[in-house]
């Protein structure tokens, strides 16, 4: 069942205590792992941080991200209190870390000249509305680096891996943790919106005009995009 805004956080909150994204991150599968960590390089890069930029990661997660950020002056939000204290544990001091949802980040306008937003806005139930929170917050001419899934490219193929039988030479136990591959047409129960490219540009209409886009890993098998974003 979808959540309602009332009981959004709560929803978030249980599935942030069932699916421990260390799991995530640390797939058994090889394919799985190169991926993400090309698409982590990739958003950090096209972030273009510098010394002095205030960078915040919004929906951080437990932290994998901004755990590989070098430089910068760094700070994070997710609107799970699990959520948070995974990423504490994992950044210590390095990071400010705060409880907050995308769509109300306690930070004044124009505070950052960095944000990075990755595999976020598809748990959200108002994309747009995080996306005008961001730019709030962000320097005239900050940059946004997301990312976001492209579903039908990984859901169509799921279906051929598993309909093939294919799906056991990548993932021979069926269920890695309660992150399996081709359990069904999503990645898993989390998302809220099916994004593609065409769906994020509808929701960043007005708001940001994007600059880059990263087709990852590659062109042929576009599995994720990562976009820069300038604001308008």
């Amino acid at each position: 069942m979808k959540p309602t805004k009332e009981s959004f956080e709560q929803w978030n909150e249980e599935l942030a205590e069932k699916h421990d994204l260390d799991k995530f991150y640390n797939h058994p599968n090889f394919a799985f792992r190169y991926i993400e960590q090309k698409r982590i390089s990739k958003l950090i890069e096209l972030a273009e941080i510098r010394n002095g930029d205030k960078v915040l990661e919004v929906g951080c997660g437990a932290g994998h991200i901004l755990e590989q950020i070098k430089t910068g002056e760094l700070y994070g939000i997710d609107i799970s209190d699990i959520q948070i204290k995974r990423a504490g544990e994992r950044l210590g001091s390095k990071v400010i870390l705060t409880k907050a949802p995308g769509e109300k980040i306690p930070y004044e306008d124009k505070f950052f000249n960095k944000v990075l937003c990755s595999e976020v806005i598809e748990h959200v139930l108002d994309p747009r509305e995080v996306l005008k929170e961001i730019s709030r917050i962000m320097a005239d001419d900050g940059i946004l680096s997301l990312s976001i899934p492209n579903e039908d490219v990984i859901n169509s193929t799921k279906r051929f891996l598993k309909k093939s039988g294919l799906i056991r030479l990548i993932d021979n136990k069926k269920d890695t943790e309660g992150w399996e591959l081709a359990s069904k047409d999503n990645l898993d129960e989390w998302h809220l919106h099916s994004f593609s490219l065409e769906l994020v540009e509808k929701f960043a209409s007005g708001i940001f005009r994007a600059t880059k886009i990263a087709k990852i890993p590659n062109a042929v098998f576009p599995a994720r995009f990562v976009i820069q974003y300038r604001k308008i």
